[in-house]
């Protein structure tokens, strides 16, 4: 039974159902801080203690004369409430009356006082008029105030007047608090979704890269939504189809230099019986170049360095060693750089393709300067010599195979035309890339910048 297509674990369906998971969050945030407000930061008045003095208070009025009550009326209020005296009760018609049963609070304080049918209003701050004496005491008014009227026995009334209960903070500081509180979840449930978003893509841009610098990685798995699994699937048919393409092409030149060394064997042996010196010295030389070229479009065809594992090295161990080569073979050379750095690469690979520069900077610069510098997210090696240069129209020919330049770089030097282009395959495998520039006072310089 096919799986309905709203149902189908795709981009819109995990984009939708993020979306809801926010709303989820936003609701219940603001439920929570709801039922905190009500609970926590306005607790009913049985949980307060106020009832008590409240019902004390009345006592005290009920017994008091009336002369002497405004006074004691006064003395019973505090910071969290206030308490007044009026003859007659002020703006009655605005109070609702709290008949016996509808208010357990109220009903707690009549039978506190001993009189469960004492008469008990309320009074709502909106139906008010604003200069209303009940939301006022000695000049003072207290924020969002509920309003409480109870009759004494003489038929006059004491007002109770009770600020907002809260945990300490005011009703615009928690407002900034829930808004916080709901920016900061929303936040958190958009990163968490985005992230379980985008891991597939990642993984899809991870082995992206690692078939661009190793054709012989091992496919993508084929996971996440149906459009990545599809795009996956696409990239592991293409992946295999140039692995094919690479064995195939390999397997053609090895067959191809394997039939040259024999026809090559069997002209070296014709031309020793060449009588001319010369002639036959010429020819065994053409002959010899011949193998070399052979062997070198092999070798690059095979890229046997590509199968070399990687492992960790000290790179500036290997460029000094290199350098050490070169100037007990009489050339001139040095190094400049960190003493130590260690590079996550192939050994083989990297000293065939550092050699292959080495070579060149000495072949056609007589000299080699080697440098190397720590970027942060990788190093860079520069390889100069003081030769020629190559001109800037030159600079990318010069990668492509068999590509040698006229003037110095000629054949007279030797060479198969294939150093620049091993180096640059070798160093593009890890990740890097090679760039070639000449330097203002003379000579060419080779520029490898390398990741991790």
């Amino acid at each position: 039974m096919r799986t309905p297509r709203l149902l189908r674990d795709t981009l819109a369906l995990r984009l939708a159902l993020t979306t809801l998971a926010t709303i989820l969050v936003i609701v219940l945030i603001g439920t929570a801080f709801t039922l905190l407000n009500s609970n926590l930061a306005r607790p009913p008045l049985e949980h307060t203690g106020l009832l008590n003095e409240v019902s004390v208070g009345l006592r005290m009025l009920d017994a008091a004369p009336p002369e002497r009550r405004p006074e004691l009326a006064d003395a019973a209020g505090n910071g969290d409430h206030f308490v007044t005296w009026f003859p007659f009760l002020p703006e009655p018609q605005a109070g609702t009356p709290i008949p016996p049963g509808a208010e357990p609070s109220i009903d707690e304080l009549r039978n506190m006082v001993g009189d469960p049918k004492r008469d008990v209003r309320v009074f709502h701050t909106r139906a008010l008029s604003p200069n209303s004496p009940l939301l006022y005491h000695d000049g003072h008014h207290l924020p969002d105030p509920r309003i409480a009227a109870i009759q004494l026995h003489d038929g006059s009334w004491a007002v109770f007047t009770v600020g907002e209960r809260n945990w300490g903070l005011t009703r615009p500081e928690r407002r900034v608090i829930f808004i916080a509180i709901a920016i900061l979840s929303i936040i958190l449930v958009s990163f968490a979704s985005t992230r379980l978003l985008a891991r597939p893509i990642e993984r899809f841009t991870g082995a992206a890269e690692r078939f661009g610098r190793d054709p012989k990685a091992a496919p993508i798995a084929e996971t996440g939504p149906a459009e990545l699994r599809r795009a996956a699937r696409a990239f592991n048919g293409m992946q295999a189809s140039v692995q094919r393409f690479i064995e195939d092409r390999t397997q053609m030149v090895a067959a191809i230099s394997h039939d040259l060394r024999t026809p090559i064997t069997r002209l070296r042996l014709r031309a020793e019986f060449v009588e001319d010196e010369e002639q036959r010295d010429r020819m065994l030389g053409d002959l010899d170049q011949m193998a070399e070229m052979i062997e070198a479009t092999l070798a690059f065809a095979r890229d046997d360095a590509a199968s070399e594992p990687p492992t960790s090295l000290d790179l500036p161990s290997l460029l000094e060693s290199m350098v050490d080569e070169a100037a007990d073979a009489g050339h001139e050379a040095s190094y400049a750089g960190p003493a130590h750095r260690i590079f996550q690469g192939r050994p083989v690979a990297l000293r065939r393709a550092f050699g292959n520069l080495v070579d060149n900077a000495i072949k056609y610069g007589e000299t080699v300067e080697i440098a190397l510098a720590d970027t942060g997210d990788g190093c860079k090696v520069t390889i100069a010599d003081r030769g020629p240069g190559i001109a800037a129209t030159d600079r990318e020919r010069v990668f492509a195979p068999f590509v040698r330049l006229e003037g110095s770089r000629n054949r007279d030097t030797g060479g198969t035309g294939l150093g620049l282009s091993i180096a640059r395959s070798i160093i593009r495998g890890h990740g890097g890339e090679i760039r070639l520039e000449n330097r203002p006072e003379g000579g060419l310089r080779v520029m490898v910048d390398l990741p991790g």
